[in-house]
């Protein structure tokens, strides 16, 4: 088929394999760490004068989930293909059934059925659920934090194996699988991006959420045999929701997420031999299981200064790295694409969002996109999105700055 005939789902999985491509192809709002927040969504929709009740997906990061007019409107070719609980800490929020709700700002949305938010006198909001606080909102910001770490006071492995996870498959989580895959495999051309939460895909991210960043650090030195013990019961409850999720899914996914921020802006979380000893041989394990189950390309979102991982990374089978940073440290993007490009695809990069699209003029975005385009498109495996989510505070006119300047821009891998 000549490229000038690509649905968004051929275009997607030629880019992946390195093939001539129409476009370039892009992603906007198909996954968590591609999204949009709610706020700037809304803004975005009325701007396009489209009329539609924004739906608050993922409650900690506030993000809008795109409908498919506004995907179609802004070039998109991946929709995301969630688990039922898809928010990071709080797998409650089931996105099947929906009600009556406020973003952050005070605009009215819609919002998972068992979403209940309490809002002090001080201006603090809490998630609520049965009873716990599961995360906070201070006073004038934005996001919520999730403040409800089950296992922080773990001291053994008898503690670690009295954990109960709390995302069991279930009839109504299959129910909702099949019906996404029918309106979005069978009812578009889309890309399916398979968008786990952190429960289901990561390792060291899901440790500093489950134990509290500050105690899971000091485990990780002066408890190892117990995060081990956790690490491998963790790989065991990953493995079994993969397998029925897989079971429904993998024929029909063209990517699969995984998820671990090892890195800071300028340097690694932990040393490389720390991640090499215990965090990487789980993570093989993960990508083999599901290799064996899906044709679907393997995708890593690991944030920050994380050069000296790549090559473990291409190792143990990941296919994908996302959002490549290049603002950190040692990830300056000419250097990645020319020593990595021919092992790893690159998902992201398209636009600094730390400092080009919240304080950069029109042009400076138009120029940013299309440089980053011309560079990391070459010889294919590069799908377009932001460097992480879109945040509430840009603009509709820069946002349409990005993807339309992305959908008219020709690529090194194009046969055009």
């Amino acid at each position: 088929m000549s490229s000038k005939e690509m649905t968004s789902r051929q275009r997607v999985e030629a880019a992946l394999n390195r093939q001539p491509t129409d476009r370039v192809p892009i992603d906007f709002g198909g996954s968590r760490i591609t999204g949009v927040a709610s706020i700037a969504y809304r803004r975005l929709i009325e701007s396009l004068g489209i009329e539609e009740e924004v739906h608050l997906s993922d409650i900690k990061q506030q993000l809008a989930l795109p409908s498919l007019d506004v995907i179609n409107r802004m070039g998109g070719d991946v929709v995301l293909l969630n688990r039922l609980g898809p928010t990071t800490g709080m797998p409650f929020l089931y996105i099947d059934r929906w009600k009556q709700g406020q973003m952050t700002d005070g605009s009215a949305c819609l919002v998972p059925e068992n979403y209940e938010v309490n809002v002090m006198d001080n201006g603090t909001a809490q998630v609520l659920w049965q009873g716990k606080v599961f995360a906070h909102r201070p006073a004038g910001s934005l996001y919520f934090d999730v403040c409800e770490a089950p296992l922080k006071d773990a001291d053994t492995c008898t503690d670690i194996d009295a954990y109960v996870f709390p995302d069991a498959w279930s009839e109504r989580e299959e129910t909702f699988l099949k019906d996404q895959i029918q309106k979005l495999y069978y009812g578009t051309d889309k890309a399916l991006f398979a968008g786990l939460p952190l429960m289901n895909q990561s390792f060291y991210e899901i440790g500093a959420v489950l134990f509290g960043y500050e105690q899971f650090m000091m485990n990780l030195m002066l408890k190892r045999d117990m995060v081990e013990h956790w690490l491998d019961r963790k790989l065991e409850h990953d493995l079994e929701i993969l397998g029925k999720y897989l079971a429904i899914a993998g024929p029909y996914i063209s990517v699969i997420q995984m998820n671990d921020d090892f890195g800071a802006q300028d340097a690694l979380q932990i040393p490389p031999n720390l991640y090499r000893e215990i965090f990487k041989p789980r993570q093989k394990k993960w990508v083999e299981f599901v290799k064996t189950r899906t044709n679907a390309k393997v995708f890593i979102h690991c944030d920050g200064a994380i050069e000296e991982l790549l090559p473990d990374f291409i190792e143990i089978g990941i296919d994908i790295l996302n959002p490549l940073q290049t603002s950190a440290r040692g990830m300056e993007p000419e250097k990645i694409k020319k020593k990595y490009g021919k092992d790893l695809c690159f998902w992201g990069g398209g636009v600094e969002t730390q400092t080009t699209l919240p304080f950069g003029s029109i042009e400076d975005i138009r120029r940013e996109v299309q440089q980053r385009i011309k560079l990391l498109s070459q010889g294919g495996g590069y799908v377009f999105g932001t460097i992480h989510n879109i945040q509430a505070d840009i603009s509709p006119e820069k946002i349409r700055a990005v993807f339309e300047t992305a959908l008219t821009c020709q690529t090194e891998s194009s046969s055009l």
